[in-house]
This record gives C-alpha cells, structure tokens and sequence, in this order.
C-alpha cells in the first residue's frame, strides 16, 4: 500500500459496514417490469435511510453501504450481463465481484390480481436461502418496509431503525407511471455529461408520467426529482429549476436522490463548484451514499481537481475495499496528477484479481497510454481483444493507439469497428471517443468530409475541448483543425 493510500485512509470514514447491491427483480411472464423498477428504486431509498442513533456520539449512524440499481445496471451492461432477465447464480456472483458488493438483492416476481409474489435472494448470505415476499401491488412502500426489514435480518442486523422511521405510504396511481418513468429512463446515462440519445417523444413520454405521479402525490420528493432531469434533457431549464425547488421544499429530511438533481442542474449550467459542493454534503451526511461518491470523485477530476479527486476516490476504496472500479479510478487520478508509474502498478494489481474485467483491462491500457507505453498498452488491448473481440471499449483504445503509433489505416478500422458497435450507446463519452479517433484516421488518410462529419458527430455526443488535444498537437491536422466547419476548430491564439 502506497504512503498517500496511508494518509487518506487514515483520515477518510473506513469503518467496516457491509456493502449491498441492488439488481431490479424481473417479472417471470415479462410484462410489467415497471414493479420491479419501483421496488429496486423504494429498496435503494430505503436502505440508503436506514440508520440507528448512537447516543455515545450524539450522531446518526448509517450502518450500510448501498449500490444501487443504476450502478448494478451499468456494472452489469459492463460486463455483458442482461439484467432485464432473470440472472443465474455465476452471473450474480461477476456481478457482485466487479462491484465489490459484499451482498446481492436480485430476484423474479409474479403478478397474481393484486398481489405481487416476489422470489428472491440475498446473494453473499452464507445461509444461501430463496425467499417470497408477497404485498400488494396498490401499496409498494409499505412492501418495501417488509422487505427491507427481511433483507437486514439476513444481514443479521436490527430492524428498528425501520420500524420508527417508515417511508411515505405511495398509492398505485404515483408508484405506476413513476416506475414506468423509470423503465423509459433506464435506457439513458444520467451522467450529467451524457448526450441524450432517447428520442425526444420518449423522454417527453417520462415527464408526463412523472408529471402523473407528482400530481398523485405531491410530496413524492424522488418524482419531482426525476421530473426535473427529465425537464433539463429537454431543455427546459427553468422548469426543471422549479420542479427541483420543489422537491427540495418537499421533502420532510434530505433526501440523497435530491442532491443528484442538483448536481446534474448545476452541471448543465456549468455551475462545477456548486455541483461538487451539493454531492459534498449528500455524501458526509450519507455515508453509504456510492453513487454520490462515486459522481463526486468524477467531478473533481473533470474540474482538473486531481487531488480532491484521489482524496475521494481513496475514500471510496476505504468504504468498499473489494471494489476495483473505486481501485481503477484512484490509479486514474493518481496518473492525472503525474505519478503514471504508480498508476500503471496499482491498476496491474486490480488485473491479477480481476483478469478477464474488461473495466479493468482498459483502464490498465489507459493507464499506460498517459504513462507513454505505447507498446504495452497495444499488448494488453490485444490480450484482451483475444478474450473479448468486439468489445467497443477496447477497439476504441486499439484505434487510439495505432493513430499515435502512425497507423490511420488500421485506427480507421477499428474505429469503424468500434462506432459500429456503440452506435450512440446511452450516450457515454466512449461513443464520443469512437467517433473522434474515426474522424481522425479520416482526417489523415485525406477523407476531409468524412472526417468532419465525424468530428461533428463526436462533439454532439460530449466531446468537448478538453477532450482533444490530440488532435491540435498533430500538426499533419493543421489544415483541417482551422476549417470553418470543424467544431475543435482551433483558435487564434490558443496555448496547448
């Protein structure tokens, strides 16, 4: 363990609380997948407010660490799990491993009239028991309540904290159109720096039945949350401002869900320090609050905040030590702040534990790349290629690499590979990157049109001036980075 690694975890909350991931349960029948985007969604909030009073320190406690089902989801896609079927034990097990979950809620449930039957399993749980819950579809919330209390007896902890603090009672007309809401808005990023790829009906479609579940009951805080992220991908600016003043003069106590509307406000308005202070706050009063964190760390490192960025991510891998993203990404800011030789070993570390991740894998290729070994990142890319052919997140780095080794022929094709692959994924800066090493091969390979084409499609999908000083340091681009229809076109006068 490095020196640093020491001083932050020394300073940072590395208490041992367990670590809980949430998968949406899946209908058996394969209709109405709303409920179990509602259910994961209650399960998330619910555990994320489970707490006890600790009269030693006068304080609150939060005795868990949550992942939830946004992270599950995109862990899952990661590693080519098809969540939105019931997943086996093995497939539970990769999960939970690239996670770093000490714990799995995942499940199946039927829909007899109105009684949900939900069959599911705490994945991690030595007593390895199936169990049924059953409640009624006209009252989730109160379901919820159960299954939460059930979830923390298999964790072997207290309910109590359960019993004296229940969630809102939410009638079938909100809880309906929201986890429909939900089920639409899965298939987009909510990454503030995300381009929306659903089409505008669609996401038009998820603000009306959020606006249906708001005006069911207007003190549902998550509902105006969502609502107002919804409004910002339409660009309706002001209104997501109302809708999130409105949950926040909503909500009886803060809500953690309320800070990630805020931060992905603020990130629309360019307002970065205002994001990082919201996601600040939500994650030391919510110590189990991973995704926050895990926004948080990301954050600091688009702001150039390199070591508020490691001091996050350190943090995170004090929490959950099992997980390698948290492990990757601290290698991450570590190589942003120079120390690309540490880096390059702590993610070298995370691939002997974890050796077919493709997460790993890439950031491993990454990692090198800033370090300037060309050549072992092509070896590992390449290693990995063999396990994962078409995988777009290593065709992506192959195609880089073999533009800075002065191969546009070869970076055109896997480019193309890669493009054809992603199309626009759900809007990812990865999709972003494919597309402007395509543009760049093209650019070299004197495909001029082509090539802004591409550069145009790359800008739509995130890719901004931060992302592109490969191509103003190539000086074969000089002519094309100065055309008028170039969106990184370069500017008089600008320093690299």
């Amino acid at each position: 363990m490095s020196l640093i690694l020491c001083v932050l975890l020394a300073a940072s909350d590395a208490d041992v609380r367990p670590t809980v991931a949430i998968v949406p349960p899946v209908p058996t029948t394969g209709s109405e997948r709303w409920i179990g985007m509602a259910i994961a969604d209650n399960l998330d909030s619910r555990l994320l407010f489970h707490s006890r009073f600790d009269p030693k320190t006068v304080s609150r406690v939060y005795p868990l660490n949550v992942f939830g089902w946004r992270q599950t989801q995109s862990a899952a896609r990661a590693e080519g799990i098809d969540t939105t079927k019931p997943i086996d034990g093995p497939q539970t097990k990769k999960l939970q491993r690239q996670l770093g979950a000490d714990y799995t809620f995942a499940g199946t449930y039927d829909l007899e009239g109105k009684q949900v039957i939900l069959f599911w399993r705490l994945y991690g749980d030595s007593k390895r028991r199936n169990r049924t819950t059953t409640f009624d579809v006209s009252n989730l919330a109160d379901g919820t309540d159960n299954l939460a209390a059930e979830l923390l007896e298999a964790l072997g902890q207290s309910d109590k904290g359960l019993k004296t603090h229940k969630q809102q009672s939410i009638p079938l007309a909100t809880m309906k159109p929201y986890g429909q809401a939900l089920e639409v808005l899965d298939r987009q990023s909510l990454d503030p720096r995300a381009h929306l790829v659903l089409p505008r009906d669609e996401v038009a479609r998820a603000h009306l039945q959020l606006s249906a579940a708001t005006d069911a009951s207007p003190g549902f805080v998550r509902a105006w949350v969502i609502r107002g992220i919804a409004s910002i991908m339409l660009g309706e600016m002001e209104r997501a401002e109302e809708e999130l003043v409105h949950a926040m003069t909503s909500a009886g106590e803060f809500e953690p869900t309320t800070s990630l509307g805020l931060y992905y406000l603020y990130e629309h308005q360019k307002k970065s320090a205002e994001a990082i202070e919201v996601l600040e706050d939500a994650t030391k009063t919510h110590l189990g609050f991973l995704h926050g964190l895990g926004y948080l760390g990301q954050a600091y490192m688009r702001n150039s905040q390199n070591h508020e960025s490691l001091r996050v991510f350190s943090t995170y891998q004090a929490r959950v030590p099992k997980s390698p993203w948290a492990r990757v990404k601290r290698a991450e800011a570590l190589s942003h702040i120079g120390n690309h030789d540490i880096a390059v070993a702590e993610t070298q570390a995370v691939l002997v534990e974890f050796p077919t991740s493709v997460m790993v894998l890439t950031s491993l290729a990454s990692r090198q790349i800033d370090a300037a070994k060309l050549d072992d990142a092509r070896a590992t890319i390449e290693s990995a290629l063999a396990a994962h052919p078409d995988h777009p997140a290593l065709l992506t780095r192959l195609s880089y690499v073999e533009l800075e080794q002065n191969h546009p022929d070869k970076a055109l094709e896997l480019a193309q590979r890669a493009v054809a692959k992603l199309g626009d994924g759900r809007g990812e800066a990865l999709a972003g990157y494919a597309h402007l090493n395509l543009g760049h091969a093209l650019a070299l390979l004197g495909k001029k049109n082509e090539a802004l084409e591409a550069f145009k499609k790359a800008e739509t999908l995130g890719i901004d001036a931060e992302n592109i000083l490969v191509l103003w340091r190539d000086n074969r681009l000089q002519e094309i980075m100065k055309d008028g229809r170039n969106p990184f076109k370069h500017k008089e006068g600008h320093q690299h």
